[in-house]
C-alpha cells in the first residue's frame, strides 16, 4: 500500500495512540523522507510520560529500543513503509507542554 507522507503520518499517529506502551501518555513523531525510495523515512520519536514517571528517573535506553523496534516493525508490517529511527527521547508531560508553548 503506497500512501502519501501525510496519509502515512495520519495512519501512524492513530496507530501509535493504540499501541503506546504502558506508562506512556503520548508518542510524538516526525517523518522526513529519505529521498531514495518513496516509502522510506527518517523518524524522530518522543515519548511523553507523566511528570512522576519511573521512565524519567531510570536509564531507559533498553525500554526505548524495545518500543522503537516495535513501532518500526509494525509500520513495516501494516503500512509497508521503512523507517530509520534517528532520534528518540522521553519527556515529561509538563516539560513537553512548556516546549510546545514556545
Amino acid at each position: 500500500m503506497n500512501m502519501s507522507e501525510e496519509e502515512l503520518t495520519n495512519a501512524i499517529n492513530k496507530f501509535t495512540s493504540v499501541i503506546k506502551p504502558k506508562g506512556v501518555l503520548d508518542i510524538k513523531f516526525r517523518l522526513t523522507p529519505l529521498g531514495i525510495r518513496e516509502e522510506e523515512f527518517y523518524m524522530d520519536i518522543k515519548y511523553i510520560v507523566p511528570d512522576d514517571s519511573v521512565y524519567l528517573n531510570t536509564s531507559t535506553i533498553d525500554d526505548r529500543l524495545k518500543w522503537n523496534n516495535e513501532i518500526r516493525y509494525s509500520i513495516k508490517s501494516y503500512f509497508n513503509a521503512d523507517v530509520i529511527i534517528n532520534s528518540t527521547g522521553i519527556s515529561s508531560e509538563s516539560y513537553y507542554n512548556k516546549q510546545k508553548e514556545n
